[in-house]
């Protein structure tokens, strides 16, 4: 009797035993099932994060683009009505340049209709030679308030960028290569040749 008793009493506590440790892996898996949906809810959690981070930048990036497109096409706007205005300011300068030259070639213009005019009611050929040379000083006095001069050429040395030489031809007690004629004058801009001098060269 009492053997039984004990081996009653060696059974329960297995069983009690068998019970706990059974609690012990269900209260493990459960932990494990518990951390395990933590982490997911985690990574869930960093997923949705990072794709917040990525729209925000992507939005900021958007932004930063439109306002550099918009920057661009204001640029090319401001520089067109720059380039419009410089070409009708341009215009504009050479229309007021050719009107002052115009308003300062009349006057010789007028010298020059009252000497037709004198030449033809007068055969003074003397009063036309007047007239003719008032006529050429007004051009000339033009000329020079525009700052074109006349090109040195009669005496001067052969300088092809100065001189176009028509022909060559010996002339006594001349050196070669020297300007002995003009057929016409030779003007000049400051350093730039409005047009040479066509010449007769010493050989």
């Amino acid at each position: 009797m009492a053997k039984e008793d004990k081996n009653k009493d060696t059974a329960d506590k297995e069983a009690v035993a068998e019970e706990a440790a059974k609690e012990k892996v269900n209260g493990k898996v459960e932990q494990t099932d518990e951390a395990s949906q933590q982490a997911e809810k985690s990574d869930n959690g960093k997923q949705k994060s990072a794709k917040s981070k990525e729209k925000k930048e992507t939005e900021k990036f958007k932004n930063e683009l439109e306002q550099l497109r918009d920057q661009y096409l204001r640029n090319v706007a401001d520089f067109d009505n720059y380039r419009k205005r410089k070409e009708r300011e341009l215009t504009e300068a050479w229309g007021l340049a050719s009107a002052e030259f115009a308003k300062k070639i009349l006057p010789a213009l007028d010298d020059l209709d009252r000497t037709v005019e004198s030449a033809k009611s007068d055969k003074d050929f003397d009063a036309l030679v007047q007239g003719l040379e008032l006529i050429y000083k007004a051009f000339s006095k033009v000329l020079e308030e525009e700052g074109i001069e006349a090109i040195d050429a009669v005496g001067q040395e052969f300088n092809p960028e100065f001189h176009d030489a028509l022909l060559q031809m010996e002339k006594d007690g001349v050196e070669s290569n020297i300007v002995i004629d003009q057929s016409q004058k030779g003007y000049k801009m400051g350093d730039r040749i409005l047009r040479p001098a066509k010449v007769i060269v010493s050989k």
